[in-house]
């Protein structure tokens, strides 16, 4: 009876496994064919996208012609020649494309599903001439000199070009920086600006003494390594060995003369929170003393050749200090002082800030906090000021694209990729011909249309 019984089980386990087998084998299909939709879904939404800015890209403005662009994207763009529908509705300046495709099922017909619908929709805006404000933020620091300051200046007028060639209402604005920010020894008078006076020290003479005339008679040359601006550079220099009296003793009697303490245009940081912020808001911005910071800012201003001959005046001088170059090109998008522009209170114009550097932060600000000077050297503390400028001058609707030029710092180009509005608007040149590139990029991208969906 025992052996009739493990018969009979036998059969009921065969069973079993024939139907549990089939539901897997089914599971497995079905797997199998979702993953096949979800890939063709996301190849057609790269063609609706395609589609949809070949539409507002074309040029055309009757209906037809932009159709035909948009069948010709698809016709280019279906590799896999699925057998398509598609539509094209154009309403209120926006292209919609939409496609559709049905997809055949390998295995889940077993259960009824012979077919599962797919479709794609696109929308994006065509050009229009929204007027904008720009605000180029420019490293002009001892690193960028020579071929890197003269790439700057050759890309950034195919940059100025291009906003030249465009009917919109385009304001350009140039701060060159370094450890501080020049804005000019005419403002010093301003209500939001705080400089001390200009002071003159009369030094006395010095005491006499007895100085003995030497010749150096042995001496040799050393070529050594030095850092400047966080770049390091090579140099020799004479080294005196040994040396002999060179005549008698002479009496020396050090002159009185007059030590100066003058402003020269240069701003530096405001403290605490008022140091993330471009907004006046009664805190005035400290002049600092007995500081060069190069080239003047230019506010502001329609007349590219007036752009294009700042840019071609600029020298380097000083240390990387991204902060200050950040918050003042802020300023000039901002309508509050101290470059109050009241066309940044226009609701329909774009803002967008342009940061070029060739290298990481070097310089911070001076701890304990004096004058707004930026006198210390903690790279992570001007970073992480960076990075929140960044996000706070992104959160103002102002957008943001950066460039590093032609230099290898991995966590200075982490802190530039993260500044960006987007990934697609950080850009990493090492020569000149990328430079020129990435700003012709950015030109060209500040007056395309996008993607709205």
């Amino acid at each position: 009876m025992f052996k009739k019984y493990l018969s009979n089980t036998a059969g009921n386990i065969g069973m079993m496994f024939a139907v549990t087998s089939a539901m897997l084998i089914i599971g497995a299909g079905a797997a199998i064919d979702i993953s096949n939709v979800l890939s063709q879904r996301n190849t057609m939404q790269s063609l609706s996208d395609a589609a949809a800015l070949a539409a507002v890209t074309s040029g055309e403005t009757e209906y037809a012609d932009v159709k035909a662009f948009v069948e010709s994207s698809l016709a280019i763009n279906n590799h896999k020649d699925w057998d398509l529908t598609w539509t094209l509705t154009i309403k209120d300046e926006t292209a919609i494309v939409e496609i559709n495709a049905v997809y055949a099922t390998q295995l889940m017909s077993f259960v009824g599903k012979d077919t599962v619908p797919i479709a794609a929709v696109s929308e994006a805006k065509f050009p229009v001439e929204v007027p904008i404000n720009i605000a180029l933020v420019l490293d002009t620091t001892d690193s960028m000199a020579g071929a890197n300051m003269d790439g700057l200046k050759a890309a950034s007028a195919v940059l100025v070009d291009i906003f030249s060639e465009f009917d919109a209402d385009t304001r350009v604005a140039v701060v060159p920086f370094s450890d501080y920010v020049n804005v000019g020894l005419s403002r010093r008078y301003e209500t939001w600006i705080t400089v001390p006076p200009d002071e003159t020290t009369n030094v006395p003479a010095g005491a006499c003494y007895m100085w003995q005339p030497t010749t150096c008679t042995s001496s040799e040359t050393i070529t050594e390594d030095y850092v400047q601006d966080g770049v390091t550079r090579t140099r020799t220099r004479t080294n005196c060995l040994a040396s002999e009296p060179d005549g008698p003793e002479v009496e020396y009697c050090p002159s009185a003369y007059t030590r100066e303490t003058n402003w020269k245009g240069c701003i530096g940081s405001r403290s605490g929170l008022y140091n993330k912020t471009a907004a006046y808001k009664g805190k005035r911005i400290p002049g600092v003393m007995n500081q060069t910071c190069g080239e003047e800012v230019l506010v502001l201003t329609d007349d590219m050749t007036a752009v294009k001959a700042k840019i071609n005046s600029l020298t380097t001088r000083g240390n990387t200090y991204i902060p200050v170059g950040l918050i003042n090109g802020w300023r000039m998008l901002d309508a509050d002082r101290p470059f109050q522009s009241l066309s940044n209170k226009e609701e329909k114009r774009q803002r967008a800030l342009v940061l070029m550097t060739d290298g990481k932060n070097t310089r911070s600000i001076s701890d304990p906090y004096e004058d707004g000077e930026h006198e210390d050297s903690d790279e992570d503390e001007a970073n992480a000021l960076t990075s929140e400028l960044c996000e706070n001058i992104k959160t103002a609707k102002i957008d943001v694209w950066t460039v590093a030029y032609n230099f290898d710092d991995a966590d200075s180009k982490a802190v530039l990729r993260s500044c960006a509005s987007s990934a697609g608007q950080f850009f990493d040149a090492s020569n000149q011909a990328q430079l020129k590139q990435a700003f012709e990029e950015i030109g060209n991208s500040l007056f395309t249309a996008r993607l709205s969906r």
